[in-house]
């Protein structure tokens, strides 16, 4: 009678579902011993709640992962097991299949700053009272609700840079840009609109041919008059003139090489990539590069037109003449250290303004 009880009630609650665990076959040449570090090793990698970088995994695979799991706890024999997998995943990751990324957009400045193109005579009376400035920026900002605040000003060539906790809006902008040029002593020519930094995006054009049907050999300004009568360019700022190169010395064919201003994802050249348009007869494709338009190749015959430049100090003399002031101070450590400063700062100021580039 208590058996029937016991199996009713065993009947009476179903069994919770198992799932059994499906382990990679073992090579039947290794021996016990490897066979059992073999599961042991299968059976952590398909651990719960944790992703594994051996499954699934083909014969090969297991055979070529086992040979150099039992070499690694062969060379670490006092090692746990935790420790030789994590050697192992160090020295075989698991391979990215993601595949090659094409970089068609190099990253410029920060954009958490604003660049004010303005004459020197004002960017002095603006750094003569940079506090003050940007303590009535903050007030403003802050009147419109904005959680955007102006941290510090700072000269650059052709005029200052704002920089900001945040990447400023379009009112965030337009507020600054006004109290600028209500400052005493500008003037609403002489500051001009503010702008963000920019960054550079790379893209070419195929499929057109070198000579055109009227006989005349394919130029820039074809490719310019052409992305002005297209709404698909309609957005876009050269950064700088196309540039016509054949395909290769003895094709027929050319590649359009261009390079437009962007935001630091490639917005811009991702409303580009991939698109197609007509090109007189021809229908052309923009793609992504991550090369710039190569230089034009010296003419045979003719000599290099570039001039020999000190690696250094960029002076018409060798690297270890007594002429570079590098290789004069090569032994002053203090010397080399100060213009290693200057060159960062130099680097940092030069690279301050956006160039707002040629549009189309």
């Amino acid at each position: 009678m208590q058996t029937h009880n016991r199996t009713a009630e065993n009947n009476a609650y179903p069994k919770t579902a198992t799932t059994k665990k499906t382990l990679l076959p073992i090579p039947p040449h290794l021996s016990k011993e490897q066979m059992e570090n073999s599961k042991k090793h299968q059976e952590a990698c398909s651990t719960k709640g944790k992703s594994s970088s051996y499954s699934p995994m083909s014969y090969t695979q297991a055979t070529n992962a086992m040979a150099s799991i039992l070499k690694i706890k062969k060379a670490f024999p006092a090692l746990p097991n935790k420790k030789i997998l994590e050697i192992y995943d160090a020295a075989f990751p698991k391979p990215d299949n993601k595949g090659y990324r094409i970089q068609h957009t190099m990253k410029g400045l920060s954009r958490k700053q604003a660049i004010v193109p303005t004459p020197d005579n004002i960017k002095d009376t603006i750094m003569g009272e940079a506090n003050a400035h940007i303590f009535q920026i903050n007030m403003l900002l802050k009147s419109i609700k904005s959680t955007t605040r102006a941290k510090f000003i700072r000269p650059c060539p052709g005029g200052i840079s704002i920089n900001t906790n945040s990447i400023l809006n379009t009112s965030n902008l337009n507020i600054i840009e006004r109290y600028l040029k209500s400052i005493n002593g500008t003037g609403n020519d002489e500051v001009l609109a503010l702008r963000l930094p920019q960054s550079k995006s790379y893209l070419k054009i195929t499929g057109i041919s070198y000579i055109q049907p009227n006989g005349n050999k394919l130029t820039n300004d074809n490719i310019t008059t052409t992305m002005k009568q297209l709404e698909l360019f309609e957005p876009v700022n050269l950064a700088a003139k196309p540039r016509v190169i054949k395909a290769s010395p003895k094709s027929d064919m050319t590649i359009i090489w261009f390079d437009i201003w962007d935001s630091q994802n490639g917005s811009k050249a991702k409303l580009l990539i991939n698109h197609s348009f007509n090109f007189g007869r021809y229908i052309t494709t923009i793609r992504a590069t991550n090369m710039n338009p190569p230089r034009l190749e010296t003419t045979k015959g003719k000599p290099c037109p570039h001039s020999f430049k000190c690696i250094n100090c960029k002076g018409e003399n060798m690297a270890d003449n007594n002429k570079c002031p590098f290789w004069k101070h090569r032994f002053n450590r203090e010397w080399h250290s100060k213009k290693a400063q200057e060159a960062r700062e130099t680097r940092a100021n030069s690279t301050c303004l956006a160039i707002g580039g040629t549009k189309i």
